[in-house]
């Protein structure tokens, strides 16, 4: 039989984990509330409880990988900060789940590169050289594959995709600047520019024919395909990964973003450029999450304990 890793999706409102083999043959999966406000310890505390009650199940695993949404430390060690989960800073993440895994190693990752790493081994970037994905959720996050290993770049914190700035004088951000990417794309500006219920609520309407939901959804699904303009001016992938909760619009957003992108670059420079929606769905972050503990683990790569747990690298 073929070991088993375990991968734990960290989300704003879910948290989501499966266990899953080396090629990402799903052999089980749970889902549970993140309910941040409880605050870290519990949260996790769950989780490694669902998680144990699923290796039960679906069998042990060889190395836990764990995807989080914000900065972490230079060691790859502790969460920083995540502006979607209140009250989460300086989180030891392994060193909360390891001992209730029974002592299982664990490795920590952004959530962001995690999904980009799940689609490019096992969903719609196989086979790919470099990958870009946006995450579209609570908030925009994102992860870059760059001949076959995921880029943080000279800080560790590379991938902030929503954090493209695309209007100045657009709405004004957390990071401080106006018109991010996220400030359109995310299902929390489509859920307020609405202003009716959700941003799936606003994407039904539009499907309807609704006037004010289809300039709500050309409206945010502008301001992605600009952000994504820019990734394919900077990087020219093989492949734009559209992936997140939002992404579940399916067709009447992947359609809308290809036109917008089309219209923001030169046919040549789009040549060998795919804009997909995510393979994977909403099992991406868990599976990407669980392949990079693979990888991590074959390479004999754990990451270190940080002997300075407090210094830091940039952050989303």
């Amino acid at each position: 039989m073929p070991d088993t890793y375990l991968g734990i999706d960290v989300g704003g409102t879910s948290v989501k984990l499966g266990v899953c083999t080396a090629a990402g043959e799903v052999r089980g999966r749970a889902t549970i509330r993140t309910a941040a406000a409880e605050g870290a310890e519990r949260t996790l505390a769950r989780a490694a409880s669902a998680a144990v009650e699923l290796m039960t199940a679906a069998g042990s695993a060889r190395v836990c990988g764990v995807g989080v949404p914000g900065p972490l430390d230079a060691h790859r060690r502790t969460l920083l900060r995540a502006n979607h989960l209140p009250g989460w800073a300086d989180v030891a993440v392994p060193d909360l789940l390891g001992p209730a895994l029974g002592g299982l190693p664990v490795v920590l990752e952004n959530d962001g590169n995690c999904a980009a790493w799940g689609e490019y081994r096992a969903g719609i970037g196989r086979g790919a050289r470099s990958l870009v994905l946006f995450t579209l959720g609570t908030g925009v996050g994102g992860g870059i594959v760059l001949s076959g290993e995921p880029w943080r770049g000279a800080g560790g914190a590379a991938g902030a995709l929503g954090h493209i700035a695309i209007d100045p004088d657009g709405p004004l951000c957390r990071c401080g600047q106006h018109g991010c990417v996220e400030q359109f794309a995310s299902a929390t500006a489509v859920e307020q520019r609405y202003g009716r219920g959700t941003a799936r609520d606003a994407f039904d309407a539009a499907r309807r024919g609704d006037p004010h939901a289809l300039a709500v959804v050309d409206w945010a699904c502008g301001g992605l395909a600009a952000g994504v303009a820019n990734v394919v001016h900077v990087l020219q992938p093989d492949g734009v990964v559209l992936a997140g909760g939002m992404a579940a619009a399916g067709e009447p957003l992947i359609e809308r973003v290809r036109a917008g992108v089309r219209a923001r670059v030169r046919p040549g420079w789009l040549a060998g450029v795919r804009v997909e929606l995510s393979s994977l769905g909403g099992d991406a972050g868990w599976i990407g999450a669980a392949l990079w503990a693979a990888h991590t683990a074959d390479a004999g790569t754990y990451p270190a304990r940080a002997a300075n747990p407090a210094a830091a690298v940039g952050g989303r």
